[in-house]
Formats: structure tokens, C-alpha cells, sequence
């Protein structure tokens, strides 16, 4: 008898999509299903998970509102959501209560969801669970260093008033200052908007998840887009994703979060083999390397071009593995 990969729970109101998932899963996996958010809790409760899906459109209970509940009874489970991309909200309390793992989209590939899932519980039996309640402050001798990349300059003061003295921010105006920030810093969160300037900042922030697991990551933005939300988690484990217009209060609010979790990847450096992330595409890296030669062109001060280019340099090295 082959030995099943992990134990997998499958939670969706409709009996085809439960019945479709236990057919494509039940030769590797050993697969629970539940018809609902209250039913699959049941579930949860009983037994232990390495590996929890979930639909988002369910009665009673909404698969986010269930994810999350997930969590905080069976913080060793990989939280998977199955999603139509119509649900925007719905995805942001899946990234901001629920932290899942991976989006899958809806209809899914025959090939693909098997793989994720594999890893998926791999991951939830070879890594240590975090701790379901964490510490609520962070310690200020523990003093983390934020790089805000941001083009406004406002926001960076109101949120060192909010943060106070517990957490340094670095605020970068554009991407060319938030590269080179990181050949003189040793920077534990990143706080961004998805757009700086006409520069598209997300597939930095999906390269430097790849890179470097142990920081962690606080996007905001205007035009929160579906699409956009799928790619920065299952990419780039984007640990909180607020939609703007953003209060420096809320904002201060998810980033004391982040120091915690920064907190506990420190402490426990296998915790960030639980938000592995999905290789990026070659054309993003090549957009991305495109857009910090413009920056570094339109750099405003042309006698110290050359210390600037050397700081972009220094950080693409320290954030990439090379120049």
C-alpha cells in the first residue's frame, strides 16, 4: 500500500466540487470533506490536518471567515483558498485574517492542484507551526528597521509618530533608493504601495520574498486589482495587504503585527520554510531590472550619479545574489 502524502480537508457547499477535489487528491492524500464552514471547524477539532481548502463562496460561513477560525484552532494546517477572482475583500481577509498559503483559481488545473497541495503538506510536516497567539507588543531592544517605499513623504512621518521609538523607518522615495537601502541596512519589514512613482513595485516585492524568506512584507495600494492580490501571495507571501486610502494608524496597526511575525521568523528561522512562494517568471525579473535602470538614469543629482549607482549596486547584490 502506498503511503499517502498527508491529510488533507476539502470544504465547499457544493457536492461536485467536493466530489471533483476527493477523486483528484485521494490517490496521494488521505481526503476529508465537509459541506460547510461548520462542519469542516467540526473536523478540525477532531483531527489533525496537514492541509486545509476551502471554497470562499459557501452559506452560513464565507471560506475567509472560516480560514481564519482554521488558524487560531490549527496553526500547524496550510491554508488553501479556492477563489473565482470576484471576490476582492473576500481575498484580502484571506491574506490579512487568514494568512493562506496559496490562492488556486477557479476552475482549477488537474495538473496543478495535486502539486500544490503536495507541497503544501510537506511543508506543514516538515516545519515547525507558529505559535497561535504571538506576543502583542514588540520589544524595542528587538528594534526592527522598516523600509517604507513610498513617493509621498507624509506618510513616513505620521507613521514614526504612530511607531514610536520600537521600530526604525527608512523611507525610500522611489525604487532606486529602496534597492540601494538595502546595501546599508539591515531591513526586517517592508512597507510599500504596489505603485511608486510609474514604477511597478511588485515584482521586487515578489523577488525579494524569493530571496529573502525572513522579511516580511506590508503592501498597500489604490487600484487593488484580483489578479494582483493572487500573484503578491502565492509569489511573494505578502503578509498584510490594506487597500488605500490608508489611515497611518491602521497602517502602524499591521506593522506591529509584522514585527511580531519578523519576531518569531527570527527566533525560529525554520518558520519561513511555511511561506515558500512560487518561482517568478523570467519577464517580470527583466521588467524589474528595466525599471531601476531608468530610475538610476533619472537620478536629479548628476555629481553623485555614480555613489548612487554604486548603492543600487550594493543593494541588488544583497537583495538578489548578483548585479
Amino acid at each position: 500500500m502506498v503511503e499517502k502524502k498527508g491529510r488533507i480537508l476539502c470544504v465547499d457547499d457544493e457536492p461536485n466540487i467536493l466530489r471533483s477535489l476527493s477523486w483528484l487528491l485521494q490517490r496521494e492524500f488521505e481526503v476529508f470533506t465537509a459541506n460547510g464552514g461548520e462542519a469542516g471547524l467540526a473536523l478540525v477539532a477532531a483531527h489533525d490536518f496537514d492541509v486545509v481548502i476551502s471554497d470562499q463562496r459557501m452559506p452560513g460561513m464565507m471560506g475567509s471567515e472560516f480560514l481564519r477560525e482554521v488558524r487560531k484552532l490549527s496553526p500547524r494546517s496550510m491554508r488553501i483558498m479556492l477563489t473565482g477572482y470576484s471576490d476582492l475583500q473576500a481575498m484580502l481577509r484571506s491574506v490579512n485574517d487568514s494568512e493562506v498559503f496559496r490562492f488556486i483559481s477557479k476552475p482549477w488545473k488537474i495538473d496543478e492542484l495535486p502539486a500544490v497541495v503536495a507541497e503544501a503538506a510537506s511543508i506543514a510536516r516538515h516545519h515547525p507551526a507558529p505559535d497561535a497567539a504571538p506576543g502583542e507588543t514588540v520589544d524595542p531592544a528587538e528594534a526592527e528597521s522598516i523600509l517604507l517605499i513610498d513617493d509621498e513623504a507624509t506618510l513616513a512621518e505620521h507613521l514614526r509618530q504612530e511607531l514610536g521609538s520600537a521600530l526604525r523607518v527608512i523611507h525610500a522615495q522611489n525604487i532606486g533608493e529602496a534597492v540601494g537601502a538595502f546595501a546599508d541596512n539591515d531591513i526586517g519589514i517592508v512597507l510599500s504601495d504596489t505603485r511608486v512613482g510609474d514604477v511597478d513595485t511588485t515584482a521586487m516585492l515578489r523577488m525579494l520574498k524569493q530571496q529573502h524568506p525572513g522579511i516580511v512584507t506590508v503592501v498597500y495600494t489604490a487600484g487593488t486589482d484580483a489578479g494582483e492580490v493572487v500573484s503578491l501571495i502565492n509569489q511573494g507571501q505578502i503578509f498584510r495587504f490594506i487597500p488605500k486610502p490608508v489611515k497611518p494608524a491602521v497602517l502602524a496597526l499591521a506593522v506591529t503585527a509584522a514585527g511580531r511575525k519578523r519576531q518569531q521568523l527570527k527566533a525560529n528561522p525554520e518558520l519561513a520554510g511555511r511561506h515558500a512562494v512560487v518561482e517568478i517568471d523570467a519577464d517580470s525579473k527583466q521588467a524589474f531590472s528595466r525599471d531601476l535602470d531608468q530610475v538610476a538614469r533619472q537620478s536629479p543629482h548628476p555629481a553623485g550619479q555614480l555613489p548612487f549607482l554604486q548603492r543600487i549596486s550594493g543593494g541588488f547584490k544583497r537583495l538578489f545574489g548578483t548585479a
